[in-house]
């Protein structure tokens, strides 16, 4: 990277003390990580963390509910709550001032996914698919989401550059091409 950087500062100006290791990219938190145990403990990998972006998001999130006095919910262990089924929700359908907050608060939840908060990949995409007419049930189960991130801030992806190794002998070899002809 310093070759790199050199090489841009003898063709263009730079301002004095902006070039550095990166501290943030695109909202999420850059740094340096060791893994502990791992074949080589000093080797530096990177890690993306979303945790300031998330704080930033309760916030607002809270600020909004605190306006119709309500919070989020106090307990959340899942980001769903659990048996929550959104295909089978009756509830009424929102206005279009809160369709368009509901579809907010996914963009919002979508680029924490991206962030590296894999943990809540697989509930967001299945509410992204009533951004058009998103019931109240619908709404409720967001907020359950981010008071979900509230409990659980702390999330870092590490970058690890190491190729995994594993035992071949461990898995059975079976034939399967009457599966895929």
């Amino acid at each position: 990277p310093k070759r790199t950087m050199d090489f841009l500062k003898s063709k263009y100006t730079l301002k004095n003390g902006t070039v550095a290791e990166p501290t943030t990219y695109l909202g999420a938190e850059v740094k340096k990580w060791r893994i502990e145990g791992s074949d080589d403990p000093t080797k530096i990998r990177w890690a993306m963390s979303s945790e300031t972006y998330i704080k930033s998001a309760i916030a607002d999130v809270e600020t909004e509910l605190a306006k119709i006095d309500k919070q989020l919910p106090s307990k959340a262990s899942t980001p769903l709550k659990a048996g929550y089924r959104p295909e089978l929700d009756q509830s009424p359908e929102l206005d279009a001032r809160r369709i368009t907050y509901y579809q907010g608060l996914i963009g919002v939840l979508r680029w924490m996914c991206e962030l590296g908060r894999i943990d809540i990949l697989v509930d967001v995409a299945m509410m992204s698919r009533f951004l058009v007419i998103p019931r109240e049930g619908q709404l409720q189960q967001l907020f359950h989401i981010f008071a979900y991130l509230k409990s659980h801030k702390r999330s870092t992806l590490v970058f690890d550059d190491t190729r995994p190794t594993f035992d071949a002998e461990r898995f059975v070899q079976k034939d399967w091409s009457e599966f895929y002809p």
